[in-house]
């Protein structure tokens, strides 16, 4: 694979940099066995996962597992030089910036073989998209799924468009023409004090779920239709002070969550516990919107996130390694109890079908957050998705859509920089 080669003359020998973890049923286990499946992981879920779910119910394992947390912006940094070797560890946790890159590696296992496309029966079928190579080979799973949504405030939406239901909001922004309208006149029965969004990401995500094609089809690249629709859009926002054109995921964008000045947010279903709930209550504790946001699909159907779970073709352990995965993504009671311990939305459409009636979200004012996801999961499209994704979002992001919103370059000048540095990037593929 090309991207591979690219990830191929990265330096070996880099030092691990992460928390080795010994998991296991008792303290003397790593003398006990001889045998040690490695888990990489960049997110402590997985850690918790196996040792609160997994070992509890599978007490009579003969192997050690290991788990290796490594800060997720050095996560590929360790992984590729090791990967395809022997000092690879059995599974890796994948988040959907980069899961592509590997399933399309060739390096991993192929997960079929072990029974986790029976298993993954009831799985959503986008979740399975994402985890499965362009040859139809099933390399990796999610236990959760990641629709995305508009979060807004209630009460701004009462006093500056009379609006008190989710369902009359919905119809309010169904597409992003109407969206432009409404975000029009927050800010005109605001007197300017409100925006419609903080940044022209929360533009960007849901576009770019829009698509119809992804970023790279045969070796060429593609600028789908929709990607120019996000770049006129996202310049009129920025040239009619619509968003407050914070950074995504910057310490301004994150302060307006508990601020009276930011209408809504597009966030997938994690953004609620990771993100709104955590920056809902001002750092001096003086003000909170705690209880005054509301969650609908918004004007399109997308998803962003979420961690699938692979083994590696090298391993020695794949049975070991796709028995873990099998419980963690496919395993019914133990997604139906991570659901409720968490919240997490799960990928099992069994299990959130079973459960979604039981949720109320004082977050979002008594919403039935779950139900929602469960409808708005339905039409998500993750063919689009491809190795190249990670990289070329960025280069789209930093090199067109921000200086073009920003009115510091032409469409057809931002667009030909963008391409330049997808040359750059990739030389082998082919750009009009």
């Amino acid at each position: 694979m090309k991207q591979w080669k690219k990830l191929s003359v990265a330096l070996l020998g880099v030092s691990l940099i992460g928390v080795l973890t010994a998991c296991g049923t008792g303290s003397e286990l790593s003398s006990e066995y001889n045998l040690e499946l490695t888990v990489w992981t960049f997110t402590d879920e997985l850690s918790t996962m196996i040792n609160e779910y997994y070992l509890p119910a599978h007490e009579s394992l003969d192997y050690e597992i290991k788990i290796v947390e490594i800060p997720s912006d050095q996560f590929e940094t360790k992984l590729d030089p090791v990967l395809g070797t022997r000092n690879a560890p059995d599974v890796i946790a994948l988040e959907s910036a980069f899961v592509k890159k590997y399933v399309e590696s060739g390096l991993m296992a192929d997960l079929g073989e072990y029974g986790l496309e029976e298993a993954a029966s009831d799985t959503y079928l986008y979740v399975k998209d994402v985890g499965t190579s362009r040859e139809g080979t099933l390399h990796a799973l999610a236990w959760q799924a990641a629709p995305g949504g508009f979060y807004y405030r209630a009460s701004l939406a009462e006093s500056l468009l009379g609006i008190t239901d989710a369902d009359q909001m919905q119809e309010q922004i169904a597409d992003y023409e109407k969206f432009y309208e409404v975000a029009k006149e927050v800010k005109e029965n605001s007197g300017g004090t409100v925006q419609m969004i903080s940044s022209v990401q929360d533009l960007a995500k849901p576009f770019f779920g829009m698509r119809e094609s992804g970023w790279v089809e045969d070796e060429k690249l593609i600028i789908d239709d929709k990607l120019h629709e996000l770049m006129d859009i996202s310049r009129r926002f920025v040239e009619e002070d619509l968003t407050k054109d914070t950074e995504g995921q910057s310490e301004a964008w994150f302060a307006g969550m508990n601020g009276e000045t930011d209408f809504g947010y597009s966030l997938p279903t994690w953004g609620l516990h990771y993100w709104l709930k955590q920056n809902a209550t001002s750092a001096d504790g003086s003000r909170t919107t705690e209880g005054d946001w509301r969650m609908i699909q918004g004007p399109s159907s997308w998803f962003w996130g979420g961690t699938w779970i692979g083994a590696t073709d090298t391993s020695e352990m794949k049975e070991e390694a796709a028995a873990l995965i099998q419980y963690l993504t496919t395993d019914p009671e133990f997604l139906e109890q991570w659901a409720k311990d968490t919240g997490d939305f799960v990928s099992n459409e069994r299990v959130v079908e079973a459960i979604k009636s039981s949720y109320q979200e004082d977050f979002l004012g008594g919403q039935n957050h779950y139900d929602e996801f469960s409808e708005m999961v339905q039409s998500i499209n993750a063919k689009i998705l491809t190795e190249y994704d990670q990289t070329i979002e960025t280069l789209f992001i930093d090199h067109c859509l921000t200086p073009y919103s920003k009115g510091e370059t032409d469409k057809e000048s931002a667009i030909q920089n963008f391409k330049d540095a997808v040359a750059n990037a990739y030389p082998d593929l082919e750009i009009d």
